[in-house]
Order: structure tokens, then sequence, then C-alpha cells
């Protein structure tokens, strides 16, 4: 299989502009596509990454874009539809960006610094040297790699689902506190006392948490 990996910057896409303005990182699926009363409607799928303030702010302004004619949140992930003109050059961009051939190795990330990151796997060499090629004309495209290797996971977003919204809030800041890290420099006591929260019960969220995204990642395997 062959593997790219570029990045590139569109200022007029729908989401990169606002990722900048709110420092929002969204790693996303460019789930499918399709034609209706003569719009071109993209169907994406992702989860945003910021502060609390700047997640609210940034669907906010998602919705007010005339381009976003639907959204559906659960918790950080987000199920976007947006409209586009049906021009003979967007549907020939369409063609490319969404080739069925095209399989991505990782979520799209939408850097709260304007690139997009993308990494796309194809049995077609020729195929993936399209996208690319694309990429760096109309989008200031930079290509990092491209090289032939074996697969090992590819996108997806079956990751917190199961989560209720009490046990992604303590595994999620336990996380950005760095309790995960190692050498460990924090307690779960200390975490319970920093979120204000009864030792017991934090712990009990995060435990449960733990286990059922264990459980996802090893059941597999």
């Amino acid at each position: 299989m062959w593997v790219a990996k570029f990045k590139f910057k569109d200022d007029e896409d729908v989401y990169s502009p606002l990722c900048v303005k709110y420092k929002i990182d969204f790693f996303a699926d460019p789930n499918t596509n399709f034609i209706k009363d003569r719009k071109i409607n993209l169907i994406v799928s992702g989860i945003i990454s910021g502060s609390e303030t700047n997640k609210k702010t940034f669907v906010e302004s998602l919705k007010k874009d005339s381009r976003v004619k639907e959204i559906q949140q659960h918790h950080d992930f987000l199920f976007i539809r947006a409209v586009h003109s049906a021009s003979r050059e967007a549907r020939a961009e369409i063609k490319i960006f969404y080739n069925p051939q095209y399989i991505r190795i990782k979520p799209v990330h939408v850097a709260s610094n304007g690139w997009e990151y993308w990494e796309v796997a194809c049995l077609d060499r020729g195929e993936l040297n399209k996208l690319v090629r694309a990429a760096i004309k109309h989008y200031h495209g930079v290509l990092t790699s491209i090289k032939e290797e074996k697969i090992k996971s590819v996108a997806g977003f079956e990751l917190t689902p199961a989560l209720s919204e009490k046990q992604l809030e303590a595994i999620s800041f336990a996380y950005k506190e760095g309790y995960y890290t190692y050498p460990r420099s924090l307690t779960i006591p200390a975490l319970a006392k920093m979120k204000n929260k009864a030792y017991a019960t934090f712990q009990e969220h995060m435990r449960k948490a733990e286990n059922k995204l264990i459980n996802y990642f090893l059941k597999y395997r």
C-alpha cells in the first residue's frame, strides 16, 4: 500500500479559519458527499479539542455559517453537513479528494495553526499522486513523504461514545493534568481535590472510563 503524508491550507474552508480563530484542533473524517438541489453536500464527522469556552464558540460560529445546514453534537463529537456550489471546478475537486480508492490512515487534523494534515493510503501510487498534486496546486500543499508500507490501522471515531459525561470529564481532566505521564507525579486523591470532587466518586468515574477504553483497544487483539 502506498501512503502519502502531506499538509495544505484552505483559507475558504468551513473549518480552518474557525480553528485558527478559536484555537481549536478538529480531527475530522470526510465521510461522504452527494449532490442535491444543484448543491454538493459534504458530510464530515470529527472530534474537537480545545478549551471548553473555545469549543462552545467554535460550534456556535459553525452554526452561523450559511454553508452549514446541519450539526449534531455529542460531547466533543460533531456530525456536520455543509453545502457548496456544484460548479464544474467543485465537482472536479470532490472527485479527487473523495476518491473511494483512498483510505484515510488517520483522521484529517485541521490544526489551530490553519494547516490540514492528511495521511492517506492507496493501492495505486498514480491515484495518490493526483491527490498530492491537487493539494500542492490549489492549497499551498507541502508533501512530507510518500512511500510503500504495510497498513496497521485506519481512521475511526469509536473511541469515547461509550463513556458517560462524568467518566469522560474525569479521564480527560486526569490526562490534561499529566496523570498518565511517567514517572507519575499526581495521585487520584490529588486530582479529585483539584477538581473539587469526592475521592471515591472521582476514582469510580476514572476507573470505569479506563476499563471501557482498555476493553475497546484490546478486544480485537
